[in-house]
C-alpha cells in the first residue's frame, strides 16, 4: 500500500485554518531583537551588567528569574505585533554563560551566602562586577568571542 505524503502547506490549511498572505504581512509593525550571540542590540551579557550595575551584587538564580521575567516582557510586545517569540534558555545553559564572565575577570565572588530553597541545592553564592566588568563592553556583548576571537 502506497501512501500519498502531504506537504506541510496542506496540513497547515486543512480545518478552515487561514493561511497568511506574505504580501500583508509586509506591512505589519516588526521588533527586531535577536537573542544569543546573533548581531542584535539587546543581549543577555548587557542584561547581567545592568542587572549588576541596579543591584550592586546577586547570585545567578536572582539573575536568571530576572531575565526570565524580561523575556517574558518583550515575547508580549512581540506577540501583539505578529512575531515569533524568543525561547528561554534553560537555566543550565544560562549558568555556563554566566561562568565566562567570572573566567574574564568581568565579575567576581563576594562572601555572603545563603541557603538555597531546597535541602539537596548548593547555598547560592553572591558575584560582583570588578572593575574590569565595569569599564569593559565587548566581553558582555559576546565573551566567547573575547576568549577565542577565532570562533568569529
Amino acid at each position: 500500500m502506497k501512501r500519498n505524503p502531504r506537504s506541510n502547506k496542506q496540513k497547515n490549511t486543512e480545518k478552515g485554518e487561514k493561511r497568511s498572505n506574505p504580501e500583508e504581512l509586509r506591512y505589519l509593525p516588526q521588533i527586531t531583537v535577536a537573542w544569543g550571540r546573533a548581531g542584535s542590540s539587546y543581549r543577555p551579557g548587557l542584561f547581567i551588567k545592568q542587572y549588576f550595575v541596579e543591584h550592586e551584587e546577586g547570585c545567578a538564580a536572582d539573575i536568571y528569574r530576572a531575565m526570565s521575567e524580561e523575556i517574558e516582557r518583550i515575547n508580549n510586545e512581540r506577540i501583539e505585533i505578529g512575531e515569533k517569540p524568543f525561547r528561554r534558555p534553560n537555566y543550565s545553559s544560562f549558568s555556563r554563560y554566566f561562568h565566562w564572565f567570572l573566567l574574564l575577570g568581568l565579575i567576581e565572588r563576594t562572601d555572603r551566602r545563603e541557603p538555597a530553597i531546597y535541602d539537596f541545592l548548593q547555598e547560592k553564592q553572591f558575584y560582583k562586577l570588578t572593575a574590569k566588568g565595569v569599564s569593559e563592553e565587548a566581553a558582555w556583548l559576546d565573551p566567547i568571542r573575547a576568549v577565542h576571537p577565532e570562533f568569529r
